[in-house]
């Protein structure tokens, strides 16, 4: 009796200890170190007129993540000082980016899809399929960055729904179509887990999230195999199991 009870305690402590790390987002900083895309220019109306000229993604940055849990499943990061220079893409056409640290939140799209009420909490956007649509022309922007240009156009199109054209060197093209494959069929593609959301912000005296005035950002997450909580609960569960062994042949007195 006395071990099948030991058993159960043990199952149980691995569950709660899986259960606390998957029912969290990550909070920590952001270096904005700069860009590594091309200077593009956009407008809303397809003409000469009120031309916005930004810089395309992917820009770079290093993270900052204290507390993790779940590594595997966010972006690289030192424990306690900045991670190496990481590929970011920008997907708020309303916000600056401003080089220097600021605090974020990180979602990891993946968890955000079995945990309601991160998005639009943590996020900009409280709509999933618009981040894995935007996941995905970022996709098409590593694999083809010479089309940056309308790419990214199609990203902030989606997220901030502005702007509606691009120009190309010679003429003005529109980027809705781009948007519009990506939000009808390209996000359909996207492993949500492989990517994550850094959004500007902080917590209140209360320790409500609070989102900032910069820009929010994708970025590939790093995703281990095993996963890190999937790791932990079978190595919590071991070692408990083996504890629960040696109380077991530990002789009463």
């Amino acid at each position: 009796m006395r071990s099948i009870r030991v058993f159960a305690l043990a199952a149980v402590a691995c569950l709660l200890v899986a259960g606390t790390l998957q029912a969290q987002t990550a909070t920590g900083s952001v270096k904005w170190m700069g860009v590594n895309g091309a200077r593009g220019s956009y407008n809303n109306s397809g003409s000469g007129s009120a031309t916005w000229n930004v810089y395309t993604s992917p820009y770079r940055a290093a993270f900052q993540i204290p507390s993790n849990p779940a590594p595997g499943l966010l972006p690289p990061a030192g424990t306690s000082s900045f991670g190496p220079t990481w590929d970011i893409y920008c997907i708020d056409f309303n916000h600056y980016a401003n080089t220097g640290t600021n605090a974020v939140f990180f979602t990891n799209l993946g968890d955000a899809q079995t945990h309601s009420g991160w998005l639009g909490t943590y996020t900009r956007s409280s709509s999933l399929q618009t981040y894995l649509a935007a996941a995905y022309l970022v996709e098409q922007i590593r694999a083809h960055p010479s089309d940056a240009g309308i790419l990214n156009g199609a990203v902030w199109q989606i997220m901030s729904g502005q702007p509606n054209y691009w120009w190309n060197g010679t003429s003005w093209a529109s980027v809705s179509g781009a948007a519009s494959y990506a939000l009808t069929t390209g996000w359909q593609s996207v492993e949500a887990r492989h990517w994550a959301v850094v959004t500007d912000g902080g917590r209140d005296a209360n320790g409500s999230p609070v989102l900032g005035n910069t820009q929010e950002y994708l970025t590939r997450a790093v995703v281990n195999s095993p996963e890190p909580v999937t790791l932990l609960l079978l190595s919590s569960g071991l070692v408990l199991m083996l504890m629960a062994a040696g109380a077991i042949r530990r002789p009463t007195v």
